[in-house]
Order: structure tokens, then sequence, then C-alpha cells
């Protein structure tokens, strides 16, 4: 599975990283296993500032980290940032 990254994660890892996972995965499943292999990416949490969109839609919305994740599923890892 592809993982497009956006935003600062591109200066950490590039646009987009590799990941096998198992057919029955989810979007948990499959944060732990970027961060374990690649870890100069840093703690993936969706509680603290990423967002996994899957399909276009925000984990959050669907079922979070238990999201679903089909064959051929797109999936972007989104940072949070805040400004004023």
């Amino acid at each position: 599975m592809r993982v497009r990254l956006v935003g600062s994660l591109v200066r950490r890892g590039g646009r987009e990283v590799e990941i096998t996972l198992p057919d029955d995965s989810v979007v948990g499943d499959l944060l732990r296993e970027i961060s374990e292999t690649y870890p100069y990416l840093g703690g993936l949490d969706p509680t603290k500032g990423i967002l996994v969109v899957v399909d276009g839609v925000e984990a959050g919305n669907l079922q979070g980290l238990n999201t679903p994740l089909a064959d051929g599923v797109d999936v972007a890892l989104v940072p949070v940032t805040h400004g004023g």
C-alpha cells in the first residue's frame, strides 16, 4: 500500500511511503507499521495532529483507528497546523 504524505511530513519522508499490511488491516495497524518502518516520521498519532484521510474522508468521520483498509484504497497523512 502506498501512503501519500502531505505538508511537513514531505520534508521528513518524501511524498509517499510504501507499507505491506495483511488483508484485514485497519488504520491503527497502518499507523503502527509506518511508525516502526519509518521512525524518522515520528509518532503518527491522530489524536496529536495527524489526520488520516481514506479515500478522501478523514478516518475520524469513518471508524477512526478501526477504519478498514481495502486493497487499492487511497490513504494520505496530513499534519494539522495551527497559526495565528
